[in-house]
């Protein structure tokens, strides 16, 4: 059969099908395992020569090694970088390109084994662009083609350079395999590295995916080629040493009071400053939270319920509007299930609110005087620059005024000001528009009041209407403006600018109808019908579009919950009972199976069959493996647990929350201890064997993370729970909490303004309440050692005295068994990181897959469920064409379950899949660690490895297992039940 499958020919393999060993798809064997010893703190140890040491290694910088490998570079220097090693640098284009500097050298190989080459650089480097997503990137090339895939590939690039340190005072080393069709019967091949320019994963377009390189690479110290996977430096290879960490100063109590100063602000300016309207689903959620919050002015406040209802009335606008407004924007998964959430949240208090008509927007000018900052204004600049302030020492009334200055530009000037966020509402006849301004030393046209009419579709009825000030230096002036509305018009639209150089004020602006007949929303219904609509429409369209990756499935299972919840409120007709909303929750916690969307009928489609869960039994969430941040699911959970316990009329779910916990509890195994930046003591997420959203080192992270929906509270202030409550603990203990709320200063949208008022408001009260726990981190490293395996996922996390081991042997595995594994071994000294052969076993499907010449991703999704849709290996890069080293590569696939059955609708070549890519048995060795990993339920396996030594055996003994578990003997072989792991570490 063809090799070019369809998604939907893979999913209709009959399970009976007879399986091949993965391994015979390759014509390498694996290379010969060896008692290599772990990575040497600096200074110290040997290797013996042949136990991972390198068949070759070039010196970048070196002119002795580099002639010696022939080496020859473009857009390349030699600089002295860290401690004094010699290194090359790779240069942007004069004119900057996606692609920069290279250097082509020529590194001995085995001719029958897999080839591993092992890059070194330096673990302090950081970007310079405070953003994880941009991060600049090295790729390795043979014979002009890729090795591997520029982004989220199996085998990935040869680095990435993050905003944080990998592994301060130290160099770490990162390992690739070579293609075995590239080195087979050579002793010698030629490669080159590449520097590359930024990927932002979620940019939809060649120009806001890929980004120019626009500064010089990283460093590149060392390459070394060799063919055990696991590599160890040769005696003299300088190292560096890991530094002394210490405890950062503790600086809470200053960046809580500056955040509550600012939360607060924001509060006020959506009450007052006419934000409300039109705000997104986060920011009447927002209110909603002030609403209960005594610091807050929203707290028992009328006039923030009003508020409240009038976002969501904009809401209901917009989405009759637009119905992609129930799928897309601020809601998304989660559809209109904030609406309910705020319901259940205030309903014994705004009933007055509900009984009013849906409102169509504001009918007055917000915040004219300036007294709330520039809250209800947005800053504009036309040309060239300038800066719009409030100025608390200048004011025509009240205690404040806008300041805004224009900087020279050329001749000409700047224009620079302020538009008023939310277009007032006007009706028919003539509107008087005025405003006092103030001016020092201006020039050019100078500061002017600008008007614009628009029609209720958001198109301009008529364009500017400038009405100036004098220039020059002058006090207080009224600038007024008489307009007709013009036929059509709806809203209007004010500007406040200045034209030229210099400063002006501005303050008391007024809009005042001279005559004609008032705004009117005609035809709007009550609130109460709206937002029934809005909740029975959302609900019955998420549940026909339920998500299969977890943390969607979590957010769509939230949106139906929380409109369900809020219909029991408002329309009980309409609401299901509490049992049949819960099995949403259940399914997106792993409690049961996930039964996919449900057809108008009521009928489930059960997509992936009768027995797939969403989260695996050991607590990991499930997409096709694990994922490092993706993964980090509690502001979820947390938002899950309280649409059931917190509000108007709350049940108890205790069965949720023990599920929950037992989520994040499995997270603390992938962590691992470091320095920050600046030295400092620090616990960040593993981040190097997860499938998506690659960030090297991982994000700082104790018992849960802060992100646009997460605070570092927010696990232990929700479940009480002594090993979550110990962990945050201890973050506080090493002065990590106030650095983790930067994010909530330098992003000020309604989103994670959302996240720090729950924090301030109710996580971190309820944190402090807490009672001192003894529990830590179980990655630190004088706790005992542990084994955490999922077979599931395919995932490892092994603590063995001063070694923290994490691997995943179903390792981005989207179209078929691809026999590659990532490993990420760490100590308190050394890191090492690797993608390396290992052998599969057990029955496959007859069906095969062939990798395919693509070089970015090596994937593609098409989503007829309202997901994103990329083209076939992701959007092309830019530049000449670039063939892929492993395309051809013929790759089998899983048997996936007899009731398993096409839901994706997509019969595109390539696309990622669940199911499809996992082995029955894996097997992987990696210096001193032998892996047998059992993913199947009705298979069994023996792990046995060649030579007479012996293991510790570092997992529970699987059962049958009789022997010494100390002395555990390679050659007699140990038998791996399903859904077991056994894990040796060679003695």
């Amino acid at each position: 059969m063809s090799n070019e499958i369809s998604r939907r020919s893979v999913l209709a393999v009959a399970a009976a099908t007879a399986g091949v060993a993965a391994a015979s798809a390759f014509t390498w064997a694996p290379a010969p395992a060896s008692a290599a010893s772990p990575v040497r703190p600096a200074g110290a140890g040997t290797t013996k020569a042949g136990l991972g040491a390198p068949l070759d290694t070039v010196v970048f910088g070196d002119a002795a090694s580099e002639k010696a490998h022939a080496l020859s570079g473009t857009l390349s220097d030699v600089v002295a970088g860290a401690l004094s090693q010699p290194a090359r640098v790779f240069n942007p284009q004069a004119t900057p390109d996606w692609w920069g500097g290279s250097a082509a050298f020529t590194v001995k190989v085995d001719p029958t084994r897999t080839t591993y080459l092992t890059v070194k650089l330096w673990g302090g480097d950081v970007s310079d662009k405070a953003d994880e997503s941009h991060n600049w990137r090295l790729q390795l090339f043979v014979d002009g083609e890729s090795v591997g895939w520029y982004d989220e590939g199996p085998v990935d690039n040869l680095d990435q350079l993050g905003t944080d340190p990998r592994s301060p005072g130290r160099f770490f080393f990162h390992t690739l395999p070579l293609p075995e069709s590239s080195t087979k019967g050579k002793t010698s091949l030629q490669l080159q590295i590449r520097s590359m320019g930024r990927i932002w994963d979620y940019g939809g377009t060649t120009d806001t995916y890929f980004y120019k390189q626009t500064e010089p690479s990283r460093p590149v110290y060392r390459v070394y080629t060799h063919t055990d996977p696991y590599f160890v430096p040769e005696a003299s290879d300088v190292l560096g040493a890991a530094p002394a960490t210490k405890t950062r100063p503790n600086e809470d109590d200053a960046a809580i009071a500056k955040l509550t100063t600012q939360v607060l602000a924001e509060h006020n300016a959506l009450i007052y400053g006419g934000g409300a309207y039109g705000t997104d689903a986060w920011g009447f959620n927002m209110l909603a939270e002030g609403y209960a919050w005594k610091d807050s002015p929203a707290y028992q406040n009328p006039d923030a319920l009003t508020a409240i209802c009038a976002a969501i009335d904009s809401r209901y606008n917009a989405w009759k509007a637009d119905p992609t407004v129930l799928t897309a924007s601020d809601q998304q998964w989660q559809g209109f299930g904030r609406v309910g959430l705020v319901l259940a949240y205030l309903w014994e208090d705004i009933q007055d609110e509900l009984d009013k008509t849906v409102t169509t927007g504001p009918t007055t000018v917000a915040n004219p005087g300036f007294e709330l900052g520039t809250a209800g204004w947005s800053t504009s600049t036309w040309r060239g620059s300038g800066t719009v302030t409030a100025d608390t020492t200048v004011a025509h009334s009240g205690s404040s005024s806008l300041k805004v200055t224009a900087n020279a530009n050329d001749t000409t000037g700047s224009a620079v000001g302020v538009t008023i966020a939310g277009r007032p509402l006007i009706g028919t006849g003539t509107y008087a528009f005025a405003v006092w301004c103030r001016t020092d030393a201006v020039s050019g046209l100078g500061p002017y009041l600008d008007i614009l009419f628009y029609n209720d579709a958001g198109q301009i009825v008529k364009s500017d209407q400038k009405f100036y000030s004098a220039t020059g230096t002058h006090d207080w002036q009224q600038i007024t403006a008489r307009l007709a509305v013009p036929s059509g018009a709806t809203k209007v639209r004010i500007d406040l600018r200045v034209d030229g150089t210099g400063t002006a004020w501005f303050d008391d602006v007024t809009m005042q109808q001279v005559d004609g007949t008032p705004p009117a929303p005609p035809g709007k219904p009550d609130r109460r019908t709206a937002y029934t609509d809005m909740l029975l429409s959302s609900r019955d369209y998420w549940k026909q579009n339920m998500r299969h990756y977890s943390n969607q499935a979590q957010i769509t299972a939230i949106g139906i919950y929380q409109c369900n919840r809020g219909l029991s409120l408002i329309s009980p007709k309409d609401a299901w009972p509490e049992s049949r909303a819960r099995e949403w929750v259940y399914e997106s916690i792993g409690l049961k199976p996930w039964y996919g969307p449900e057809l108008p009928d009521g009928t489930r489609t059960k997509p992936l069959g009768t027995g797939y869960y969403v989260v695996t039994p050991r607590g990991l969430t499930r997409e096709l493996g694990y994922v490092g941040s993706y993964g980090e699911v509690t502001d979820w959970l947390v938002m899950m647990y309280e649409s059931i316990t917190r509000g108007y009329q709350a049940v108890e779910a205790p069965e949720v929350r023990e599920q929950m916990v037992k989520m994040v509890q499995a997270r603390g195994y992938f962590r691992q201890f470091d320095a920050d930046a600046d030295g400092y003591r620090v616990s960040r997420l593993e981040t190097v064997v997860g499938w998506r959203n690659e960030q090297y080192p991982g994000i700082v992270i104790y018992a849960s993370r802060t992100v646009w929906d997460c605070s570092p509270v927010m696990a232990a202030a929700a479940f009480d729970d002594p090993k979550l409550t110990g962990w945050t603990q201890e973050m506080f203990d090493d002065g990590q909490f106030a650095p983790q709320l930067s994010l909530m200063f330098t992003n000020t949208g309604n989103r994670v303004q959302l996240n720090a008022t729950r924090m301030l408001a109710r996580d971190l009260p309820a944190f402090r309440r807490l009672a001192a726990s003894s529990e830590r981190m179980p990655v630190n490293w004088d706790v005992p050692d542990f084994a955490f395996t999922d077979e599931v996922d395919g995932v490892l996390a092994i603590k063995n005295g001063q070694e923290l081991f994490f691997a995943s042997l179903y390792w981005r595995a989207r179209q078929a068994v691809n026999n590659w594994g990532r490993v990420h071994l760490v100590t308190p000294s050394s890191q090492q990181s690797a993608t390396v052969r290992e052998q599969t076993d057990g029955k496959l499907s007859s069906n095969t897959f062939t990798v395919q010449d693509w070089v970015n991703q090596d994937y593609t999704i098409n989503d007829s469920n309202g997901g994103s849709n990329f083209p076939e290996g992701g959007i092309t890069p830019p530049g000449p064409t670039v063939h892929q080293a492993y395309a051809g590569e013929v790759l089998p696939l899983a048997i996936i379950p007899d009731d398993a059955h096409p839901a994706l609708g997509s019969t595109e070549l390539g696309v990622e899949e669940v199911l499809v890519g996992i082995a029955p048995y894996y097997q992987l060795r990696y210096g001193r660690y032998v892996v047998g990993m059992n993913t199947s339920t009705d298979q069994t396996f023996t792990l046995k490895e060649t030579g007479q030594g012996t293991a510790r055996m570092l997992t529970t003994p699987p059962r049958g297992f009789h022997g010494d578990r100390d002395h555990v003997a390679l050659a007699s072989g140990i038998t791996v039940p399903p859904l077991t792991t056994v894990v040796l570490h060679l003695n």
